[in-house]
Parts: structure tokens; C-alpha cells; sequence
């Protein structure tokens, strides 16, 4: 059964509700020429920031990589006896797929190897030194009594602890606002790799060297199991045809002793007949060796990823500025909905201070 006395206090808190929008409304309404003004004046100062900020230069690079694929299938008889795993040669496909090397872009070992790259052109600096001169970082650190002296221009094996935390630091810092590593495409084995920044010489530079050093390190990495492989069955190969060569040499001695042995005196010709079927068992062993290790160097060259640059660094570079209309929409945008809040909360508060 319904109590009279709850649904009117239902009906009057929905009537309270509706009048308090209406008075935040009407609150809002009176303040418009204030809102408009500080809207005009927020967008302003974003178009100004926008219009005289740095001119930030993107270097971009997109290419393909095609995976190599290899059938080790055939390589069974002899796996068992030089005690390789041929299975895992094959394994290697999925090393690597496109999440790993964007994962591999964003490394820090990838990344310390580019800033300390030397780009020449008369410019003997690594490019962590330029970074860090148009970053201002340079003068920071020197402005501290322990880095007074420091330098990344020394030989790499004489940089300790410091030349670490502060790569680290400059990493970090780079990796989150300044490399976009993307995959336009999910369906196609497309990578792109930007790098943004105010100096172009070394968004270049960054970007030729980052690109060279992964793929690189993805190309040697994806290819090494099989070349570990190749290289004990070449061992193997080396062993059995040492072992087989001794035998024929040996066969050829007992020859020269015995040119015409007895065939009635059997235990002359044991030591023939055993290496005899030495012979014919080596000679077994090194002919599987030869024929898998060839298929081995077939499969090893199938293996080696292809990587085919798309598109490299043009000059000049592309620059960062937003689209006037663009601009102008999104400041007008972020103007308004700040001064929209501002008056809600400064209504609100009006009303919480006349309640207390």
C-alpha cells in the first residue's frame, strides 16, 4: 500500500531538483557575456602559444618485414646421432612478430646505442650531446659540483654509473614524448617509426641510426639458433671425415703389409674386415651429414628476415602545426568547457557557503 506522505516527498524533492537546474541556469545565463569573454581569452592564449611555439620536426621511416620461413622437416635421420635439435631451428618464426619489435624500438639497449652513435658529416659528437645542448640538459648538469667535468664524448667502455642514470633519464623522457613507434596496419607487417624534435639534424640522424641498429639486432637475433645449428653440424661433418680418413688410411697400410693375405688364415683378415665395416659406417654417417648440413644452409638463408625500407627521412622534414580551423575550434573548445566549470563550481560553492 502506498503512503500519501511518500509520494509527495518524492514529488517535492524532483520539484526541488528541477528548480535548482533552473536556477544554476538561469545563474549561468546572467554570467554569458563573462563566460564568452574568458573563453576568447583562454583560446587566445593557446593560438598564441601555438602560433610562436618551437617548430617541432618529425623524421619518419616505414618499412615491411617479411618473416623467413624454413622446412626442417627432412632433417630427421641424423638428428639423433650429432645430438642436435632440428626442431628448434624452425622455432624462431615466432621470435619475433611486429608487438616484439615495436617492444624492441622502446628498449633501452636499442635506444643507448643510438644516442651514442657519432653521426660524422664533420660532426663529431655523439648524438646524445647535441640532444642534450638543445634540450638545455647539458647546462643543468653542469651546473652540479659532481657533473661539473662530465662528458659523453669518451670512449664507451670508460663511461660508468653517472653516464647511465642520466641516459636513463634522457630515455625515459624520450621515449614518452618523442618516439611513436606504430603499426598502421594491423593486418600487414607495416611498421612506422617517428622520431619528433625541434632539431631536425637530429631527428634525422636519430631516426637512420635507430632504424639501422634494430633491424640489425632483429636480423641477427632471428637467424642465430639456425646458425648455431649449422655450425655443429659443420663440426660434426669435420669429425666423421677426420675419423673416415684415418680408417682409409689405415686400410691402405694394412694393404701394403698383407698384399695378398691367406684367405685360409682367418685372423689375418679380421683387422681388414674391421675396418672395412668401420669404413662403410663412417662413409654411411658422413654422406647424412653432408646432404642435411646443405639443407641446413638452405633452410639458414630462408630464415634471414627480409626488411624493405619504405619510406626514409625526406628533407625537409615534416613540421607539427595544427590546421588553423582546427586550432581555432579545439582552443574555442577547451576555452568554453573551462569557463562552463569554472561558473558550475563557483555556484555550487556560493550555495554550500550560504547553507553553513
Amino acid at each position: 500500500m502506498n503512503d500519501p506522505r511518500y509520494i509527495d516527498e518524492e514529488r517535492i524533492s524532483f520539484r526541488d531538483f528541477i528548480d535548482k537546474v533552473r536556477s544554476l541556469i538561469h545563474y549561468l545565463l546572467i554570467h554569458w557575456k563573462k563566460m564568452v569573454l574568458g573563453t576568447l581569452i583562454i583560446a587566445s592564449l593557446r593560438i598564441s602559444y601555438e602560433v610562436f611555439r618551437d617548430t617541432i620536426h618529425t623524421a619518419e621511416t616505414t618499412f615491411i618485414i617479411e618473416v623467413g620461413e624454413g622446412d626442417m622437416s627432412q632433417l630427421g635421420s641424423l638428428a639423433s646421432v650429432v645430438g642436435i635439435n632440428l626442431n628448434s631451428i624452425s622455432d624462431d618464426s615466432q621470435l619475433f612478430d611486429t608487438d616484439h619489435i615495436v617492444e624492441l624500438y622502446k628498449s633501452y639497449k636499442m635506444l643507448k646505442s643510438a644516442f651514442l652513435t657519432r653521426p660524422g658529416n664533420g660532426d663529431s659528437e655523439r648524438l646524445i650531446t647535441r640532444y642534450a645542448k638543445g634540450k638545455k640538459l647539458l647546462k643543468r648538469w653542469h651546473n652540479d659540483e659532481e657533473l661539473q667535468d662530465f662528458s659523453f664524448e669518451i670512449p664507451a667502455t670508460d663511461m660508468g654509473v653517472k653516464h647511465d642514470s642520466l641516459l636513463i633519464e634522457v630515455i625515459d623522457d624520450f621515449r614518452e614524448k618523442q618516439l611513436i613507434i606504430a603499426k598502421p596496419n594491423r593486418k600487414l607487417m607495416i611498421l612506422s617509426v617517428k622520431v619528433e624534435d625541434h632539431d631536425p639534424f637530429f631527428a634525422e640522424k636519430f631516426n637512420t641510426f635507430l632504424v639501422e641498429i634494430v633491424n640489425n639486432f632483429y636480423e641477427k637475433t632471428s637467424t642465430k639458433k639456425t646458425a648455431e645449428n649449422l655450425r655443429i653440424l659443420q663440426n660434426q661433418a669435420d669429425s666423421v671425415r677426420i675419423i673416415l680418413n684415418h680408417s682409409l688410411d689405415q686400410l691402405a697400410k694394412i694393404s701394403e703389409l698383407q698384399p695378398n693375405p691367406n684367405p685360409l688364415y682367418y685372423t689375418n683378415q679380421v683387422p681388414f674386415q674391421k675396418l672395412q665395416i668401420d669404413i662403410e659406417a663412417s662413409a654411411a654417417v658422413y654422406e647424412e651429414i653432408v646432404k642435411n648440413l646443405e639443407m641446413a644452409k638452405i633452410t639458414h638463408r630462408n630464415k634471414k628476415p627480409l626488411i624493405q625500407i619504405i619510406d626514409e627521412p625526406v628533407k625537409p622534414l615534416s613540421i607539427d602545426k595544427a590546421r588553423p580551423l582546427k586550432l581555432i575550434a579545439t582552443s574555442g573548445l577547451i576555452g568554453g568547457l573551462f569557463m562552463l566549470l569554472f561558473f558550475i563550481f563557483k555556484y555550487v560553492w556560493r550555495k554550500l557557503m550560504q547553507i553553513s
